[in-house]
């Protein structure tokens, strides 16, 4: 089994801290400036969201049939690509819920010195025990800081900054550390995060601590005696990108996940790094990303630890034309290795673990899979007839790059596998989407997919005991969603 390192962990960690950084990306990530009111040498920003999300989903890929004891990526039982098994539900062929998510913040600046708290209430309507988070987000109902940090920065010369705190994080598109706030309760890291900017490059490092230092008592680690007393989870992380024009950004992103006892549920025991390379660009309308990442370590299982070695790749390209209605074509593509479960002697784990990726953003707006174990390709079209009004469609395919291996939804939780499987193919999804901005405040949205199963997906689903009445899995899944959003400034 995994031990501690605590050596490591502190000198790595040690070494990340010890720089000072700040990116132009930071300036993005921020929240919107309102007029501020001053009142000495301080000036206030306040800020309001409001949300109010519905959606429906007929016959649901992860609801329903087998339950399984962790949604850990790199967690499986033994001899299978799963993990255990701990209950068998009912089939389910419709869901829907209504939620609402409200945020009230607070900007206080003064001098050099930013000072940033954003309240955060998410819940949804009627049973509370309902859950619809994935990994790294929390419990429904919830209401804690979403923000809660202080930001120093520099005013003149060289740009830098050391920000200490709750905050969001988004490095590059969000496939390894996104915000994912398109999800019920969007996604936020206690960290250390610095930023220096030298010339055209921008340098980036962060610590963040997944689970503290400690032990864990019965009551809460769910078993008859106290977990050790461990080193915690932490994750670290350095980025650097280097804007030589503007269709050429070149960027490099090393990550380091260190997990150990007490740990949050969806982490495996284990060291996971990984290392990305990413080149993009934009100009005049083209817009475009192609990235890479290769993951090592080990991964602690039932016997011994099990190296880790994963590969993902993935690319994106959009062009806004001239022609009427602003009309956009875009393409999109990735591949992430996947691992079937086997235990054999000295055999490398081969499933891509994504760590904290956003969940819609990059893989389709029906979350149904990740960068993990996929082979995606597709595109879409948007146009926007007038100002207010944006209309887009897609169109995916989505396949196994491992038949027999797990398939894992946007947020990380196991659909299943089915070690019999031949083949490749999850199914086709297409969605349409409408969004409207009548006034500046608020922000309409409607979308509809459609996912037809393949042979693959029926073969998974029958092996996790979702099939219906008469004996078959279903052919489709439909997904319908309706939000409302609110915000001041």
């Amino acid at each position: 089994m995994i031990r501690s390192l605590p050596f490591a962990s502190i000198a790595l960690g040690s070494a990340l801290l010890a720089l000072t950084f700040a990116p132009r990306r930071a300036a993005a990530q921020a929240s919107p400036q309102s007029e501020g009111l001053a009142i000495g040498g301080f000036t206030f920003r306040p800020s309001v969201e409001l949300r109010l999300r519905g959606e429906l989903r007929r016959y649901p890929v992860d609801t329903g049939g087998d339950v399984y004891s962790s949604n850990a990526v790199l967690a499986e039982g033994f001899g299978g690509a799963l993990p255990p098994l701990s209950d068998t539900g009912n089939v389910v062929e419709t869901q829907w819920f209504f939620a609402q998510r409200a945020r009230l913040g607070l900007t206080v600046e003064r001098g050099p010195v930013t000072g940033v708290v954003t309240l955060q209430d998410a819940r949804l309507w009627g049973n509370d025990d309902a859950i619809f988070v994935g990994p790294g987000e929390p419990a429904l109902p919830e209401t804690a800081p979403y923000e809660a940090y202080i930001d120093l920065r520099t005013r003149s010369g060289r740009r830098a900054f050391i920000r200490l705190g709750r905050q969001r994080i988004a490095w590059g598109d969000g496939r390894l550390v996104g915000a994912d706030d398109e999800t019920l309760t969007g996604r936020s890291l206690d960290a250390v995060r610095a930023g220096l900017q030298l010339g055209n490059v921008d340098l980036e490092a962060m610590a963040v601590l997944l689970a503290a230092p400690g032990g864990a008592p019965p009551e809460v680690a769910g078993t008859r005696k106290p977990i050790a007393a461990g080193t915690g989870s932490q994750l670290y992380g350095l980025n650097a990108i280097w804007r030589l024009a503007p269709l050429l950004h070149l960027e490099a992103t090393a990550l380091a996940r260190i997990t150990r006892e007490p740990r949050p549920t969806w982490l495996t025991p284990g060291d996971t790094v990984v290392l990305d390379a990413r080149i993009s660009g934009d100009r005049r309308g083209f817009r475009y990303a192609i990235e890479g990442a290769y993951e090592l370590g080990r991964v602690a299982t039932f016997a011994a630890d099990r190296a880790l070695g994963a590969f993902a790749a993935a690319a994106r390209a959009e062009l806004e034309t001239a022609l009427p209605a602003h009309l956009t074509f875009s393409a999109r593509g990735a591949y992430a290795t996947g691992d079937d479960g086997a235990l054999a002697v000295g055999e490398t784990q081969r499933r891509f673990d994504p760590i904290l990726p956003d969940a819609q953003n990059n893989h389709g707006p029906m979350g149904l899979y990740a960068w993990s174990n996929v082979i995606e390709g597709g595109g879409s079209v948007r146009a926007s007839p007038f100002d207010p009004l944006t209309v887009s469609a897609g169109y995916t395919f989505v396949g196994l790059a491992s038949p027999t291996g797990r398939w894992v939804t946007a947020r990380l939780l196991p659909v299943g596998a089915a070690s019999d499987n031949e083949s490749r193919t999850l199914g086709h999804e297409i969605d349409v989407s409408l969004a409207l901005q009548p006034w500046e405040p608020l922000r309409l949205a409607l979308g509809y997919g459609l996912f037809l199963f393949g042979d693959g997906a029926q073969a998974i689903f029958t092996k996790a005991n979702r099939a219906h009445d008469d004996g078959r899995p279903a052919d489709l899944q439909q997904w319908a969603f309706l939000q409302a959003t609110l915000t001041a400034p």
